[in-house]
């Protein structure tokens, strides 16, 4: 994914972020300096916390083509079928 620059007009959304988090973020920033604002940290790390569930999502897909290809069953449902057990709901 490819981040904007300022000027390639970036749409922004806002959202809700508990003040007991906001706190501690604040704490960190102050502590560190290494981020100029609350935004820019939380920002930094939505696109860390993208990065990594994009791969466990690519993994994710990986492993269930391989166990499709292999005739493993896929899903929990699935699993107990061939089991003989009944899944939970």
């Amino acid at each position: 994914m490819e981040i904007p620059s300022r000027g390639e007009n970036m749409k922004y959304r806002t959202v809700s972020i508990p003040k007991g988090l906001t706190d501690e973020v604040k704490m960190l920033i102050e502590e560190l300096r290494f981020w100029p604002s609350i935004s820019s940290f939380v920002r930094e790390a939505t696109l860390e916390k993208l990065k990594v569930e994009r791969k466990n999502l690519l993994k994710l897909s990986e492993a269930k083509k391989n166990s499709i290809q292999s005739g493993e069953p896929t899903t929990e449902e699935e699993k107990a079928t061939t089991e003989g057990t009944v899944p939970c709901q």
